[in-house]
């Protein structure tokens, strides 16, 4: 009997709780979408792939799945470029701003998406700059940004100078030296963190419910609609899709975090 007391560990309870609390919704979402009946009911009567078919005749849920899928390659591309640019100037510039630059890339972290979203419309109906795939593109670039940051300058932080010393020593150029020392070293982390902002970029809802239109309406914002009107197992299905490719990716990006 003591030696129960003695091995009883109540925070690993609690944690094993606290997982069981966060990812049992996620697990009866998944298992909702072979559902074979139109009303959802537990325990399940068999297992179908009816509605995985629906699914792939529906236009409206493909086009979102397809907006969702360029949009978050395409900002994570652009966040990818910017990010490491930004990582640069944080980590081996001497600039007096840097602080402030460290504070404002770090500022969509911090800040409410709807408060940014709001903003971010007030600014492009300023400007002219409409609302479609391309301000979508900057939003979301702008969100995931400081997460390329992060993992970039990590990866500068822990770089061996004395390897791009040696590179110039031998005649090469700064620029021959970055494209074939310096980048090569630093593209795992640059490839993460581009993962990473796709997968911010594919989960963003509060900002985009704001610059989104009907012919660019992403996964979470059609999962939205969808629930407001009806509940069509269907959501199930792009609920499923949705948390296999949220969940995959930063699992595929911690393979980079990882390549020496």
């Amino acid at each position: 009997m003591k030696k129960i007391i003695v091995g009883f560990n109540p925070l690993k309870w609690v944690t094993v709780v606290v997982y069981i609390f966060i990812f049992a919704p996620i697990l009866v979402v998944i298992l909702m979408s072979f559902h074979p009946q139109d009303i959802v009911s537990f325990p399940m009567p068999g297992f179908s792939f009816k509605w995985y078919a629906k699914f792939l005749s529906n236009e409206n849920l493909l086009r979102a799945l397809w907006v969702s899928l360029t949009l978050g390659l395409s900002a994570g591309c652009l966040a990818g470029v910017i990010g490491t640019l930004a990582a640069f100037a944080i980590v081996r510039s001497n600039l007096r701003i840097k602080a402030a630059l460290n504070a404002v890339t770090f500022a969509p972290m911090v800040i409410s998406g709807v408060v940014m979203g709001v903003a971010i419309l007030s600014f492009f109906n300023a400007i002219g700059f409409p609302r479609g795939f391309f301000s979508l593109v900057v939003t979301h670039s702008l969100f995931s940004l400081p997460y390329v940051v992060v993992v970039v300058s990590a990866r500068l932080a822990g770089f061996d100078r004395s390897l791009e010393e040696a590179a110039m020593n031998l005649g090469a150029t700064p620029w021959q030296t970055f494209r074939s020392v310096t980048l090569p070293l630093i593209a795992p982390g640059i490839i993460g963190g581009m993962l990473l902002a796709f997968t911010i970029s594919f989960d963003e809802f509060p900002a985009t419910q704001f610059l989104s239109t009907p012919s660019t309406a992403t996964v979470p914002i059609r999962i939205f609609s969808m629930i407001k009107t009806e509940l069509n197992p269907q959501i199930n299905v792009l609920a499923t899709i949705m948390i296999v490719i949220t969940i995959g990716v930063p699992l595929i990006s911690e393979y980079f975090f990882r390549k020496k």
